[in-house]
């Protein structure tokens, strides 16, 4: 019984954890939320003004 508890903590707990990480990284916008936003090459019109500057 107790393990059952536990497993559904841990399993809603992650799932909760993984929502709110997903809706953090899609306010900030595509390239912002890129790991690779400081050397990223691709046509972000973000990063693409900044190179130009």
């Amino acid at each position: 019984m107790v393990f059952s508890v536990m497993a559904g903590v841990v399993i809603f707990g992650y799932a909760a954890w993984s929502l709110v990480r997903y809706v953090r990284k899609t306010r900030q916008g595509k390239c912002a939320a890129c790991s690779l936003n400081k050397t990223c090459l691709s046509g972000c019109s973000d990063a693409a003004e900044h190179r130009t500057l």
